[in-house]
């Protein structure tokens, strides 16, 4: 193991593949297994929330067709395709996933949640992609993963850790949720405001005009020559 620094008392370094296993177990397609487990692919994970968006019940046409893995409420799900779309869901339910998708089986004592906060960091995505196979849809090298070295504190502070993590975050989503509610209203409150003065009775008296009696229109972008090279355009309109 190569020299790293030194980390808080009762933390070690270890490979990842130290505290959690892939679990490949095959789901067949068209098994009575395969019938009674709900489906999750790559495009019903979100990027970096992790979010499922697959209600569970929900069928998909040929979800079944193809070999999928077996998961459960134990298991990791991380996206191999286009690692860097940092795709890592905790599913609280049994079902089978798309093999672009890797269950990740944490070992006893790891906190699940905790791992899963270590696959998310930049420096992971970082390693993976340094690692991945394929220019144009790259997929990450599983084996090369699991070597990758991680700082694991003791089972107590993978806990507190992973609770302030998840906590956090939530309050930065619902921060982010709130910012674009007020963003829509004053978008909203804008569009009223233009219909409250074109809409007035005092706007009931104004001249109907064409935009071409008020404004020429140039195709393009016209330089003066002596203003090439300056960064200026000019944009000609008649004085209203």
């Amino acid at each position: 193991m190569p020299e790293l620094n030194e980390l808080p008392q009762g933390w070690k370094w270890v490979r990842l593949g130290d505290v959690a296993k892939q679990d490949r177990l095959i789901v067949e397609p068209y098994s009575e297994l395969s019938n009674n487990l709900p489906y999750l692919g790559l495009e019903h994970i979100e990027s970096n929330s992790g979010k499922i968006l697959k209600y569970i019940q929900e069928k998909i046409e040929d979800e079944g067709k193809s070999t999928t893995f077996y998961f459960n409420e134990n298991h990791i799900l991380y996206g191999k395709l286009r690692p860097y779309l940092n795709k890592v869901a905790l599913p609280n339910f049994e079902g089978r996933c798309t093999t672009e998708l890797m269950p990740f089986l944490p070992k006893d004592n790891i906190n699940r949640e905790f791992i899963a906060w270590i696959l998310k960091r930049d420096e992971t995505i970082s390693f993976v992609m340094q690692e991945a196979t394929g220019s144009r849809m790259p997929r990450a090298d599983i084996d090369k993963l699991l070597n990758l070295i991680i700082p694991l504190p003791p089972f107590p502070e993978q806990q507190r850790l992973a609770t302030l993590l998840t906590a956090n975050t939530l309050l930065i989503e619902q921060a982010k949720e709130k910012i674009t509610a007020q963003l829509q209203a004053a978008q909203e409150l804008t569009a009223a405001y233009l219909r409250e003065v074109f809409e007035s009775e005092e706007a009931k008296g104004w001249e109907w005009v064409k935009f071409e009696d008020i404004a020429d229109f140039k195709n393009g972008i016209n330089f003066n020559a002596s203003q090439k090279g300056s960064g200026l355009l000019t944009i000609d309109v008649l004085n209203m």
